[in-house]
């Protein structure tokens, strides 16, 4: 006689388990499914490359080529540049604050020809990136921005903006001329500064003009 109360020769049942069961905590308990990575979009703008204008190539191939004109001389040239610029600063005893002394004059000298050479420095190593930030930048407004007067706008500020080496051979010039801290204020006030900010405002407009476009597509 079977009893229906007995189950012991029932199969036993195994639990049924619909996704991974937290603890208290939140946490996830041991042997259940990770949840899946999160996956990574990346968006890319796909550019149409246009030529800038020739007048804009001109002035960073310029550029460029003084920049590497200045670094050959430096290096071929040092000790004449040295004695020119020693020579120079005699020339101008009162402008550079010569007081008569050997010893107080060969410093204002060794600092002065210093300056000079940092001058020419900055010039060939500034000169050597400024033209190829005008080249690629000038490529990417001709290719980015749509209209007419912002394109000529942000070539105006990055042409100025590459003329920015110039400066430092000013910075030379004035100290052999006007004494060191003149020279050097001079430079920084008028020149340095004013073709840095047009640098800067031209490619802070043109990564504008890049988000802009990326938001279009």
């Amino acid at each position: 006689m079977s009893n229906f109360g007995d189950t012991s020769s029932a199969p036993p049942t195994l639990p049924h388990r619909t996704g991974p069961h937290k603890g208290p905590s939140g946490s996830t308990r041991r042997g259940s499914m990770p949840a899946p990575p999160r996956r990574r979009v990346w968006y890319c703008l796909a550019i149409s490359m246009t030529r800038p204008p020739l007048s804009v190539v001109l002035v960073a191939l310029l550029v460029l080529a003084l920049g590497e004109t200045a670094g050959a001389v430096m290096s071929r040239l040092r000790p004449q540049i040295e004695r020119y610029a020693a020579a120079r600063v005699a020339a101008n005893p009162q402008a550079h604050g010569l007081a008569g002394s050997a010893e107080y004059d060969d410093e204002v000298r060794d600092q002065a020809v210093y300056a000079v050479e940092a001058g020419l420095s900055f010039f060939h190593t500034h000169g050597e990136g400024m033209g190829l930030v005008l080249f690629f930048a000038a490529t990417l407004v001709a290719s980015v921005v749509p209209g007419r007067r912002a394109r000529g706008g942000l070539y105006a500020l990055l042409t100025a903006g590459a003329l920015f080496p110039l400066g430092y051979a000013v910075y030379a010039g004035a100290v052999l001329e006007l004494g060191r801290e003149t020279g050097i204020a001079l430079a920084e006030r008028w020149v340095l500064t004013a073709l840095g900010s047009a640098a800067i405002l031209g490619l802070a407009g043109l990564a504008v003009a890049i988000a802009t476009a990326r938001d279009r597509a």
